[in-house]
C-alpha cells in the first residue's frame, strides 16, 4: 500500500508499505529518509472520520486507524517540543524551525508586538540570507509574502533584517527557536471540548500542565500533573480527577467525537510521561483495548496484531537525549559539537602516548567500556546503584527497584544506594 506523507516544508513524499505495516515501520522510513536519529521527538498525523487531527499510533497498523482506502495521507509533524539545546542533530532542529516558523506565520503562536518584525527578520535570514538592498528584497522585507501580511506591524522587517548581516542560516534557525521556545505555549498542543455548562474550551496540553482557555484562548485556570490524580474517558466524555485542598474534584470534557476524546486522553497521559517521569512504565505501553470481533479470536490465537495499543510513547524526554547521544557517539561523532571524531583525536584522548593502535581495536575497546557501564538488568541506562552488602554495582537505579536479591552472587539486598559515575566514564 501507499501512504502519502507531508512534511513541514509542503513536501509530499511517498512510501510503499505492506498491507499489515504499523506505524512505526512508517516513521522509521520518513526519519530515515531525512537522515533522522531522534525519531520519539516526531510522528504522524491524519484526519479523522469527522475532520478531527490524530495522532497515528505508531504500535498499531496504518490500515487500522487510517479511513478510506489507500493511499493514506498523512503529516509528518514535531510531537513533543523541547528545549533547542537538547536537539542533537542540524536535521532535527531544521525541522522543529519549519513546524513552528509555519505555525508562527499562521498566526498559531503570538509573540509580543516589539519582538515581531525581529521573528521575521530571523525566517528571512534562514531562508534567504542576508538583507539584498536595492529592488530585489526578499518577501518578507517588502511585505509581500502572504503568510507575513497577516501579522504584520509597523515594525520594518527590513531594517531588522539588515541587522543580522552575516549571521549563518543555521543559527538564524537556532535563534528563531530560543525566541519561540521561551514563550508560555511552546510546544502546546491543543484541543476543542466543551464543559458541563455546555461553553466552548480550549484545553492546551503542556510538559508542565494543562492550561484551560474559553472560545476566545482567554486563560481561565491551569492544572498543574501533580494534582492531576486521574484521567480516564468514556465515550465522548472525559473525566479529569483534580486534587484540591477541599478535596477531590471531577471535570467533566465533552468533546465531538470519541475520537477526539481518546486523543485527549492519550495526549495528557503521554506528554506526562515524556515529560516529567524518568522513565515510561510498562503499565502505561503495554496498556491495549480489543472489539469484539478481536477478543473472540483471540480466544484462539494470542497474536501482537490482535491488539490495539493505546499508547507510543517508548521513552521519556531524558532517555531520548540519552539514547541520541550514545548512537552519535558509537558513530564517530562528538554528541556535543556535533563533528566527526578524528583517529587522531580518539588515540590521543584513549591511549595519551601509549602509542597508536588500530582503530578497529579503538572501537572494541569502546564498545566493551560500554558495554560493561551498561545495566545488566535493561541493558539500556547506566549502572547507577551499589546493592548492599555484597557491593555489586550492575543496574540502574529503576531496575533496583524492582529487585531483592542481587542477581550476581543471589544475595538478599539490604539497601541499594545510589552511586555516581565520574563524569569521563559516565559520558
Amino acid at each position: 500500500m501507499w501512504c502519502f506523507v507531508s512534511l513541514p516544508d509542503s513536501v509530499i513524499t511517498e512510501f510503499e508499505l505492506t498491507e499489515k505495516a504499523l506505524g512505526q515501520q512508517l516513521l522509521d522510513q520518513v526519519c530515515q529518509r531525512l537522515g533522522i536519529i531522534e525519531v520519539d521527538y516526531f510522528g504522524l498525523q491524519f484526519s479523522g472520520p469527522k475532520g478531527e487531527t490524530l495522532w497515528l499510533n505508531t504500535r498499531n497498523r496504518i490500515s487500522r486507524q487510517v479511513s478510506g482506502n489507500p493511499p493514506y495521507r498523512l503529516s509528518f509533524r514535531v510531537k513533543f517540543f523541547v528545549q533547542p539545546h537538547f536537539l542533537l542533530q542540524d536535521s532535527s532542529r531544521h525541522l522543529y524551525f519549519l513546524h513552528l516558523k509555519k505555525d508562527f506565520t499562521d498566526g498559531k503562536i503570538t509573540s509580543l508586538q516589539s519582538r515581531i518584525a525581529h521573528l521575521y527578520a530571523l525566517i528571512a535570514q534562514a531562508l534567504n540570507g542576508d538583507h539584498t538592498d536595492g529592488h530585489s528584497p526578499c518577501s518578507y522585507c517588502k511585505n509581500s509574502d502572504g503568510e507575513c501580511r497577516k501579522n504584520w506591524t509597523s515594525d520594518s522587517v527590513a531594517t531588522a533584517h539588515a541587522k543580522l548581516r552575516g549571521l549563518k542560516p543555521s543559527t538564524a534557525e537556532y535563534e528563531f527557536l530560543k525566541e519561540l521556545a521561551d514563550l508560555e505555549n511552546y510546544g502546546t498542543e491543543f484541543h476543542t471540548a466543551r464543559n458541563t455548562e455546555g461553553n466552548h474550551s480550549n484545553i492546551g496540553v503542556s510538559s508542565k500542565e494543562l492550561r484551560i482557555y474559553d472560545a476566545e484562548f482567554n486563560f481561565v485556570e491551569s492544572i498543574s500533573y501533580n494534582g492531576l490524580k486521574m484521567a480516564t474517558h468514556t465515550g465522548k466524555i472525559l473525566y479529569l480527577t483534580i486534587m484540591g485542598c477541599d478535596g477531590d474534584h471531577i471535570l467533566e470534557l465533552k468533546l465531538h467525537t470519541q475520537g477526539a476524546a481518546c486523543a485527549l486522553y492519550r495526549s495528557i497521559t503521554e506528554y506526562h510521561a515524556f515529560y516529567r517521569c524518568e522513565t515510561v512504565r510498562n503499565a502505561v505501553k503495554c496498556q491495549f483495548t480489543r472489539d469484539f470481533k478481536e477478543t473472540f479470536f483471540s480466544l484462539f490465537n494470542e497474536e501482537e496484531s490482535d491488539k490495539k495499543y493505546i499508547f507510543d510513547v517508548r521513552r521519556t524526554c531524558k532517555e531520548v537525549y540519552d539514547h541520541c547521544r550514545r548512537v552519535l557517539y558509537n558513530q564517530g561523532y562528538d554528541p556535543i559539537h556535533m563533528v566527526p571524531y578524528t583517529l587522531e583525536q580518539n588515540v590521543s584522548v584513549q591511549l595519551e602516548g601509549n602509542g597508536i593502535e588500530q582503530e578497529s581495536e579503538l572501537k572494541e575497546k569502546l564498545n566493551k567500556m560500554e558495554h560493561d557501564l551498561r545495566c545488566k538488568i535493561c541493558m539500556d541506562a547506566d549502572i547507577s546503584t551499589v546493592f548492599c552488602p555484597c557491593g555489586h554495582m550492575v543496574s540502574c537505579d529503576v531496575c533496583a527497584d524492582q529487585l531483592e536479591m542481587c542477581p550476581v552472587c543471589r544475595s538478599s539486598i539490604g539497601k541499594a544506594q545510589k552511586a555516581f559515575l565520574p563524569v569521563t566514564m559516565a559520558t
